[in-house]
């Protein structure tokens, strides 16, 4: 299940970003900060949530962005999640970026883990952009590991 899951939301990135046309890229470049509505569907009960993020990103080459991001996650019923992470991301030459971050942190309870996530995010114009996502938590310790969706909006200053 978990599988068929990551490999459709890959799969369905990979495809919006191949067939977005439109004539000019986005401009993902530059601070951010957003908001997201989240969902913890591999437990039981489902976990909901919502969070924000503030972050930089640089593009490098045409198309290509590196930056860094803070995120902080409130579950409900769960201990808060915050972390920083590593950024990279391609336009395509179009509005949408593909990315995916590599990171880590620690919940209010002290416990230390690592984050990986993906997602695509359409650029709407006037500084702000449409964001989809998932990111897997892992303990460092070991332990299950929570795979959260996350849809939201960012504004790039």
């Amino acid at each position: 299940m978990h599988r068929f899951v990551k490999t459709t939301a890959l799969g369905l990135g990979l495809a919006i970003g191949a067939t977005a046309t439109a004539a000019t890229a986005g401009d993902f470049d530059g601070f951010y900060l957003g908001g997201y509505a989240s969902g913890d569907f591999f437990t039981n009960p489902n976990t909901y949530g919502f969070g924000a993020q503030a972050g930089y990103l640089y593009e490098f080459t045409p198309g290509g962005y590196a930056g860094f991001e803070a995120d902080a996650y409130f579950p409900s019923g769960s201990a808060n999640i915050y972390t920083g992470a590593a950024r990279l991301g391609y336009d395509f030459g179009s509005p949408f970026m593909a990315y995916a971050k590599i990171g880590a942190g620690a919940d209010q309870t002290g416990t230390r883990l690592w984050t990986i996530g993906g997602g695509g995010q359409y650029d709407i114009g006037n500084g702000a952009s449409l964001r989809l996502g998932m990111d897997r938590y892992q303990d460092f310790a070991g332990g299950a590991a929570d795979y959260v969706a996350k849809a939201g909006i960012n504004y790039t200053f």
